[in-house]
C-alpha cells in the first residue's frame, strides 16, 4: 500500500459485530468450538553461532561438504 493508503485507512471506521450479528452460538467459537487443540509447546532453543567460512578457493566444497552434511542435499 502507498502512503496515501495507508493515512486513508487511518480515518476509516472500524466495524464491530456481535455473535448475534452473524447468527452464531457460542460454543461454535473460541476454544470450545476449535477443531485442534494443543498438546504442548515449548520454548525455541537459542541460536547457536554459526560458522565462518573464508573462502581460499575451497569455499564451494566446503559449503556443499556442509550441505551434505545436514542432509539438505
Amino acid at each position: 500500500p502507498s502512503f496515501k493508503g495507508i493515512m486513508a485507512a487511518k480515518k476509516k471506521p472500524v466495524e464491530s459485530w456481535d455473535l448475534s450479528d452473524l447468527d452464531i452460538e457460542a460454543d461454535e467459537v473460541g476454544l470450545e468450538g476449535a477443531w485442534t487443540a494443543v498438546d504442548s509447546a515449548a520454548a525455541r532453543p537459542p541460536r547457536t553461532a554459526g560458522t565462518i567460512v573464508t573462502d581460499e578457493g575451497e569455499g564451494g566444497k566446503q559449503l556443499a561438504g556442509f550441505l551434505a552434511g545436514q542432509k539438505f542435499i
